[in-house]
């Protein structure tokens, strides 16, 4: 299994600023919405569900270290806004990711055989998200060549694919709460900056660093970190 490491999901969560994707202002969101869409709404509790899954397999890795569980659930509803968004343009096209999605989803899955059941799917998706994205751009990306007559190799088609879908994504609502620290740019999860809470105490703060000392995030409370 991959290992995900702090600096990946640190340089997701650096800061905290609503999705603008299509849209210019901060939504009021409903009671357990994280975030929304296009036509799709991730709830709050799918976030949470998805990174105790998401923990529970890092921690299972021999060089698991702690780290600020804030920085797991805006990795987690960033992978999972980009997921929503990549399969809904997906169906709008017509495409389908290639065969080299699908045996890296396949190798992804059997690496997770140790991983419960119950949270294999979860995390499973949050494994292949991005090749699932990187794939769907590139046979976006080849229909579009091919109906524009054009005999594009694979960075040509890559780079149709990807204008179309950031163009696609210009046209739709797509916003995320600005607690979860990420948002959407140039069709890719990326930090953001509109927080309205600040860390008080000498530890809060070490914790809150772009990338906090293991230890420092080992002294939070359970409930605020993955490790």
């Amino acid at each position: 299994m991959t290992p995900i490491r702090l600096r990946s999901l640190a340089g997701l969560a650096l800061v905290s600023t609503v999705l603008l994707t299509g849209c210019g202002s901060v939504p009021a969101f409903n009671p357990g919405v994280a975030a929304r869409v296009a036509d799709e709404t991730i709830t709050v509790k799918t976030v949470d569900d998805v990174s105790e899954a998401f923990c529970a397999s890092l921690e299972a890795q021999p060089e698991a270290t702690a780290f600020p569980l804030r920085f797991l659930r805006g990795y987690i509803t960033g992978t999972l806004a980009l997921r929503s968004a990549a399969e809904q343009f997906a169906d709008e096209v017509g495409v389908a990711p290639g065969k080299r999605y699908t045996e890296e989803a396949a190798a992804a899955e059997e690496s997770l055989s140790s991983v419960p059941e119950e949270e294999r799917e979860a995390v499973l998706e949050v494994r292949t998200t991005d090749s699932y994205v990187q794939e769907v751009k590139l046979a976006a990306g080849k229909e579009l060549l091919d109906e524009q007559g054009q005999d594009g190799d694979v960075e040509a088609a890559f780079a149709a694919g990807s204008d179309a879908f950031v163009s696609w994504l210009d046209d739709q609502e797509v916003r995320i709460d600005p607690k979860f620290s990420v948002s959407i740019e140039g069709g890719q999860a990326a930090p953001t900056n509109t927080s309205i809470s600040y860390p008080l105490s000498a530890g809060a703060v070490k914790a809150d660093a772009p990338e906090p000392d293991p230890e420092d995030a080992a002294a939070l409370p359970d409930s605020q970190r993955c490790g």
